[in-house]
């Protein structure tokens, strides 16, 4: 291969690379926020506790401690924070980059849910849940020092989980579900060609989506009247992404116009799949506690390989190098003899990056540690108002991210360096009406 046909492969192949790296970060656009009263105790007992018709998510066996038929509808408002600061970033000639060094990539966002528990009898419930189980949504400005691996990025997905729950014995209840899954992404950044002189930025825009299908199951057992353990498991999807890769301002140096014109493009991610175990016991007529530990997956997702219609544009791969992880919680709730009901948790979350390298700055995943309150009132007989808040601390995160492209690894191409300042914040309000 001549000097010329490894430039033009290098190039066409780095330019592509960052557009979905984000989805291969746990964490990162992992979305917990599935039901208020959850969050007031950081989501502690998610598989045990079963309080309102949200168990359809965190353990659908969950469904035969629901009274009658139960509704809940919810709404979370999450407001992140990615501060960055630059130290020593560089553009794709391994010069530094002059552009603003410093750049906040968080941006609001809500998650709305909604749960709906049918009783067929004493013994068997029915519901369907109605979430957004993943969700990304940071925005740098346009010239920020990384725009060459991100500027926007959005996933949203919608999440349809019809399930059945049966009583099999007094002690033990069985469930099981099917998720219906509708995701998009959108994902931009610059195109940097400095490697060939003084030639102005191109820009890439990314917009794919799928819809596909999972499972999950889940068992309840009662170990006295007091203390019961939970147990359950979400599949991995396999999605197939298909979409359109939308270039603009490309130099017609070296045919870079043809190689980067605008083509379909096929990716496809596994999103990982989960396990929970917990613990919810009554410690008193008052005060009740619980515990959970959930593991994701994320090491089965070890690369990401955009193919492209366009023949003149080769297949891009993206190392992730990612790690299982996994989220301890612990929690409590006080009810009183009037109508409020309060909560306390905090919990443990461990990042999916295995150092700063494998990090993106679409989400610069790190470890996180939650803080949560919550409270419900009795607004009547039938219908009770839930809301929580928490806020996440993130320890310093560094990041060191060069551009990879495969059988080549050219060093220092288009690297972020720096560190993020990171935390968040949530609020977390939902209805309970017993019907």
């Amino acid at each position: 291969m001549n000097t010329r046909s490894i430039k033009v492969f290098a190039l066409s192949t780095l330019f592509t690379l960052p557009f979905f790296s984000p989805l291969s970060h746990s964490a990162a656009f992992g979305v917990a926020e599935q039901s208020a009263l959850g969050l007031g105790n950081a989501f502690a007992g998610g598989a045990a506790s079963a309080e309102d018709a949200s168990t359809i998510w965190f353990n659908p066996a969950g469904m035969t401690r629901i009274k009658g038929n139960q509704m809940v509808l919810g709404m979370h408002f999450i407001a992140p924070s990615f501060d960055f600061d630059d130290d020593g970033s560089t553009n794709s000639a391994g010069a530094s980059n002059f552009a603003d060094g410093s750049e906040d990539g968080g941006r609001f966002a809500y998650v709305p849910n909604f749960y709906y528990v049918h009783s067929l009898d004493n013994d068997v419930k029915v519901g369907v849940g109605i979430n957004s189980p993943f969700g990304l949504a940071t925005k740098y400005g346009a010239d920020w020092i990384g725009k060459y691996q991100a500027i926007e990025s959005e996933i949203v997905t919608v999440n349809i989980n019809p399930s059945v729950a049966w009583k099999a014995t007094t002690n033990l209840s069985l469930g099981f579900g099917i998720s219906i899954q509708y995701i998009e992404a959108t994902l931009n950044n610059k195109v940097d060609f400095s490697v060939l002189g003084a030639i102005p930025d191109g820009f890439s825009h990314l917009e794919a989506d799928d819809i596909s299908y999972g499972f999950n199951l889940g068992a309840l057992y009662n170990i006295t009247n007091k203390t019961r353990i939970g147990l359950s498991y979400r599949s991995e999807i396999k999605h197939d992404f298909k979409g359109d890769a939308d270039f603009r301002n490309i130099t017609s140096a070296l045919n870079l116009d043809l190689v980067l014109a605008d083509t379909h493009l096929d990716v496809q991610p596994d999103l990982p799949a989960s396990a929970s175990l917990s613990i919810h016991h009554q410690w008193n007529d008052s005060i009740d506690i619980m515990a959970d530990a959930t593991w994701v997956g994320w090491s089965s997702v070890p690369a990401l390989v955009i193919m492209f219609d366009n023949p003149l544009k080769a297949d891009s791969t993206d190392i992730l190098r990612l790690k299982d992880n996994i989220r301890l919680s612990l929690g409590a709730t006080y009810s009183t003899e009037g109508p409020w009901t309060y909560r306390i948790g905090a919990a443990y979350d461990e990042g999916a990056a295995r150092n700063a390298s494998s990090r993106s700055s679409r989400f610069p995943d790190n470890d996180r540690y939650w803080l949560a309150i919550g409270a419900s009132y009795q607004l009547a007989d039938n219908l009770s108002l839930d809301a929580g808040y928490a806020h996440l601390f993130v320890p310093d995160t560094k990041i060191n991210r060069s551009s990879e492209v495969t059988g080549l690894n050219p060093a220092e191409l288009s690297a972020v360096r720096g560190d993020y300042e990171s935390d968040a914040d949530i609020i977390s309000v939902q209805l309970r009406w017993d019907m």
